[in-house]
């Protein structure tokens, strides 16, 4: 029952968004990352609400919905974006191999807020500064947006690191960092939204092994 509540709850959220977008007309890139933002807090509530094979159900579920949704142009405040991208695909399928492979609240919990809020925010950042400096010729990134994605991910890490862990704020900083960077530089460079499925499972990876090396909770 909760499984289908849940389920049910994503759907309100797309028509409600999209019913709002057409209403305010926000540019269509807002709109997409407002909804990636909301779907990814939504995510990293799950673990508390529904068991990580039920995440990993609907996640693999929400790939061909999404997928439909896209080719019928049903949201088009969300899919109608000028760039090519397939990262609405890979959003879905992140949280289910994230669940799958690493079942455990503080893994998921970190990689879903990481891609949902941090990769949002460098989103919208970098569309306000999409003129300045970019890291490369032909990249797509910004160097604002790339800051702005590896402030937040820090401050997720700090705030996730004390509270699971119990560890002292100069370690969950220093940590924080340590898995900010490389994930920044993921985000950075990868290229038609794949991102949405690299980050996550390498915030997963990441951070598990630190936590199982016993380096968190001092």
């Amino acid at each position: 029952m909760k499984f289908l509540l849940v389920a049910a709850a994503y759907g309100f959220m797309f028509v409600a968004v999209e019913l709002i977008a057409k209403k305010l007309h926000p540019p269509s890139e807002t709109t997409r990352k407002i909804s990636h933002m909301l779907a990814g807090i939504g995510a990293a509530m799950l673990p508390f609400v529904i068991s990580f094979q039920e995440i990993t159900l609907l996640g693999l579920l929400f790939v061909p919905a999404v997928y439909v949704s896209m080719r019928s142009n049903m949201f088009t405040s969300i899919h109608s974006v000028k760039r090519s991208t397939y990262g609405e695909l890979y959003f879905p399928l992140a949280i289910a191999i994230c669940a799958f492979l690493f079942p455990d609240k503080f893994l998921f919990i970190y990689a879903v807020l990481v891609i949902g809020v941090a990769d949002a925010l460098a989103s919208l950042v970098g569309q306000r500064y999409n003129h300045k400096k970019r890291l490369s010729k032909k990249g797509q990134k910004s160097a604002a947006g790339s800051l702005a994605f590896f402030t937040a991910t820090v401050c997720i890490g700090v705030l996730l690191i004390i509270a699971f862990t119990g560890s002292s704020v100069f370690s969950a900083i220093f940590w924080s960092i340590a898995l900010a960077l490389p994930l920044t530089f993921i985000e950075a460079f990868a290229k038609n939204g794949l991102d949405n499925l690299y980050v996550p499972v390498a915030a997963c990876g990441l951070l598990g092994f630190v936590s199982s090396m016993g380096l968190l909770g001092n």
